[in-house]
């Protein structure tokens, strides 16, 4: 549902009304100062971002290894490259909402706006996208773990071996991208009549799985984990974490997440940012396939929604705040009594304090 915000008083009455609709739910929110048509990350702005989304990562490495020294995973690296806006599949959010109000009115012609996500998903969106994927039984497998602290799909830190190794996976080719994803069709396949035909989870006895050789379930799952496509990709994940294992649960890589990270800056640790992953469109990858890419851009945003707040009257309306252009001034200006200015958000630019200092005589 869409909310016209005309000052931050206003905004934050909004703000205040949604915390006390989903009380157990955290929030994170994202301004935008122009109204695009979507809300996808960068690396989704042009196929050829996309697909060379391993030579971004890998050359950006290599061009100032310095930068990266103090990082220790791939997802830190992939979030440092972000925070200096290469393109990668992060989204940028923030746990203040204030923080996103200022992104949504610092410049831009047209309207402003916030989106609003939150770390547990929703189902029914979940359900339909599983089902156009031709899964429609592996729904069963989120719904048993939706929300559990020892089995958080939808949140989680850039230390967990499930994000070194989506982010180890970013920066491989994409004929190793395209042999990886290859091999998981067939796994989403099998578990989705699996959950059907035995009216059991893989997801219940996935650390047991791999103990059992004798298992005969998901047998070419368990082959394609010794395939080079999967070595690549842990050899990769093994360079930051040592004790990595050869394994990996391919349920985690069909859903959107949030991402807490460690403050690697003062600007980070201003906005109070974390990140939502996009998970990979696997049949971006698959040449089998034949996908044009509005239908990567399409699935691609299909996977946010997952984690988009809707609201709770109607399901189909996303909760958004516009803010129209002719406020944005005002409601940056307030912004800025209560601290919240260019110098606070970018806290290490110097050359925009000077601009800052120079503008507040020339307007007096």
């Amino acid at each position: 549902m869409i909310h016209e915000i005309k000052n931050v008083s206003n905004y934050i009455e909004e703000i205040e009304k949604l915390t006390t609709l989903g009380q157990r739910q955290r929030y994170y929110f994202r301004g935008q100062d122009d109204a695009f048509s979507n809300t996808l990350p960068s690396v989704f702005r042009s196929r050829k971002l996309l697909d060379n989304e391993d030579n971004l990562f890998n050359e950006f490495l290599m061009a100032d290894p310095l930068l990266f020294e103090k990082c220790r995973t791939n997802f830190e690296r992939m979030a440092l490259m972000e925070h200096y806006h290469l393109p990668t599949r992060l989204l940028d959010v923030s746990s203040n909402p204030l923080i996103a109000l200022f992104f949504a009115v610092k410049g831009g012609q047209g309207n402003g706006e916030v989106y609003i996500y939150k770390d547990t998903p929703n189902l029914d969106k979940l359900a339909t996208m599983l089902a156009e994927r031709g899964w429609p039984n592996l729904i069963a497998e989120y719904e048993d773990k939706s929300g559990l602290a020892n089995h958080d799909y939808f949140k989680k830190n850039a230390f967990s071996n499930e994000m070194q190794l989506e982010s180890s996976l970013a920066r491989q080719s994409m004929a190793d991208k395209g042999a990886f994803f290859h091999a998981l069709q067939s796994f989403y396949q099998v578990d989705n009549h699996y959950v059907t035909k035995h009216q059991r989870l893989w997801s219940d006895t996935y650390f047991k799985y791999f103990d059992e050789q004798t298992a005969h379930h998901f047998k070419e799952f368990r082959e394609a984990l010794r395939t080079v496509s999967f070595l690549k990709v842990f050899e990769e994940a093994k360079r930051d974490i040592p004790s990595f294992e050869n394994k990996l649960n391919p349920l985690e890589l069909i859903v959107p997440k949030i991402v807490t990270i460690k403050r690697m800056s003062r600007r980070m640790e201003n906005q109070q940012g974390l990140f939502l992953f996009v998970p990979f469109i696997s049949d971006e990858y698959d040449p089998a396939v034949p996908i044009d890419y509005h239908e990567v851009e399409r699935l691609a945003q299909q996977a946010i929604d997952v984690l988009s707040l809707y609201h709770p009257d109607h399901p189909d309306e996303k909760e958004k705040y516009i803010i129209p252009a002719k406020y944005k001034r005002a409601i940056l200006d307030e912004l800025a009594t209560l601290g919240i200015d260019y110098s606070f958000i970018y806290p290490e630019d110097h050359a925009k304090k000077a601009e800052m200092i120079k503008n507040r005589y020339l307007e007096r």
